[in-house]
């Protein structure tokens, strides 16, 4: 019961840092109070840093020599296996929104 309960509040701690809504409306909308969601927040903030998620895992890199590389792209190679290339002279907001698209999807 007790992991259950550790299982499912992290879930829920997730859930409302992800949503940017008011911790204490969060809760009142889940059946918590207040307090409890605030409680759990500060436990699993401290628990985070010795906790591995997926998220934290090394990733395997290739370099690649210059003189293979048919120009100065950026490859970007996701856990999943899926590549992202970011061509040579892309500009900043289109980057920027390449970026956020993985995030979004990772």
């Amino acid at each position: 019961m007790r992991r259950q309960t550790e299982e499912k509040m992290t879930g829920l701690v997730r859930a409302w840092r992800a949503s940017g809504e008011p911790q204490a409306r969060f809760a009142r909308r889940h059946g918590l109070r207040p307090w409890t969601l605030w409680y759990w927040s500060q436990k699993v903030g401290r628990a985070a840093p010795r906790r591995a998620t997926s998220r934290s895992a090394f990733v395997p890199v290739a370099i690649v020599p210059e003189s293979a590389r048919p120009s100065m792209a950026i490859e970007v190679v996701l856990p999943s296996g899926e590549r992202v290339v970011v061509p040579d002279g892309v500009d900043g907001p289109r980057l920027r929104a390449v970026l956020a698209a993985v995030r979004a999807t990772c």
